[in-house]
């Protein structure tokens, strides 16, 4: 079944496109009969998930439907009985994109288990809590040196630069960010790259007590002055509290596109892009991130493995990381085959 219970979803379309305040007492009989029908389907368990394709053939979730029409409390109740922001019948993401610029219903969503980086960037602040954060003042005489991105000297290196904080808060561009600041960037011409936490291919990993470590990631592309591929690792607490680390290029090199594993007191960092000088031929970068200490250090690995990979798939299947899809280096090319890194070992070896 690809599609939701159809009585459900007749409906509950009833109720989403009831507009209350101009209602006759018809309308309102048939508005209750609608509620009646949908309370007695969740009740009888009827199928929340999977996706319907209306008269002009959009398709979307009953989920994402109720976000659309900015409906809290129907959201809410299909969450409860089953519902998911990406579907699991058919992998629709709808409701990602419905729930923008609505940060109640985003931070719903998150508390059901969402993917944070499926939201819109400028979602980002509500969906991992940084829009909680107090707002860092900027000195107005900050020189321009500590609003460009850095590298850190330690493993790891906290760090506490005010623009760096403010960056994280709101996610602004590098641009915005040192505009919000007071300073014109075109007239700032050593401040580049500007710092940023406006990211491609960063990796945002949930821990069991709600923390989340957000893992570099880029900023703009190559032709832009403030184009950065990061080597910095953020904790975000979702209530107010950030943590931020920077790092020696020589422990944990510009990473962007890669994957980020949860294990038991690490996480797992596979693959990435980078800068063209990093990239080798037959070598798959793998790194550790120790969730103790925050330190960052490689991992010698054995056995076939996918090469300079990015932008794929990693899965923990029992003592193994599963790598599918993505790209390889040199050329951009398709990585066709599976691919199984044994935790045990850390040797690789080929599924097909």
């Amino acid at each position: 079944m690809t599609a939701p219970d159809p009585m459900l979803a007749s409906a509950l379309l009833v109720v989403l496109e009831t507009d209350e305040r101009y209602t006759t007492q018809e309308d309102r009989d048939i508005l209750q009969l609608a509620w009646d029908e949908i309370h007695d389907r969740l009740a009888a368990g009827a199928e929340v998930n999977g996706v319907l394709t209306d008269e002009y053939g959009s398709t979307g979730s009953l989920l994402a439907r109720a976000i659309g029409w900015q409906c809290y409390d129907i959201a809410q109740l299909l969450l409860a009985h089953g519902a998911a922001p990406t579907d699991p019948l058919t992998g629709h993401t709808g409701a990602y994109e419905a729930a923008f610029d609505q940060p109640e219903m985003i931070r719903l969503l998150m508390e059901h288990g969402a993917d944070a980086t499926l939201f819109d960037r400028d979602d980002l602040p509500a969906a991992l809590g940084t829009d909680r954060l107090p707002e860092t003042p900027v000195p107005p005489d900050m020189p321009d040196r500590f609003f460009t991105a850095q590298r850190g000297t330690r493993n790891p290196q906290p760090c506490d630069n005010p623009f760096f904080l403010e960056q994280i808060r709101t996610f602004h561009t590098a641009y915005w960010g040192a505009k919000s600041a007071g300073r014109d960037p075109a007239d700032q011409r050593g401040m580049h790259p500007i710092f940023s936490f406006d990211r491609f291919g960063r990796t945002v990993t949930r821990l069991p007590d709600g923390r989340f470590v957000l893992i570099a990631g880029e900023h703009e592309d190559s032709y832009d002055s403030d184009f950065c591929i990061y080597n910095d690792v953020c904790v975000i607490d979702g209530e107010g509290n950030v943590e931020y680390f920077l790092y020696p290029v020589e422990d944990f090199p510009p990473t962007d596109f890669h994957s980020a594993t949860l294990l038991d007191d690490h996480i797992l960092i596979i693959g990435c892009l980078g800068y063209r000088t990093q990239r080798q031929d037959g070598v798959t970068p793998v790194l550790r991130l120790d969730l103790e200490t925050w330190r960052v250090t490689p991992v010698e690995t054995t056995g076939d493995n996918p090469g300079w990979i990015h932008r794929h798939r990693a899965e923990l299947q029992g003592g193994q990381i599963i790598v599918s899809g993505g790209c390889i280096e040199p050329g951009f090319r398709a990585n066709p085959d599976r691919f199984a890194l044994a935790l045990k070992t850390m040797r690789w070896h080929r599924l097909s």
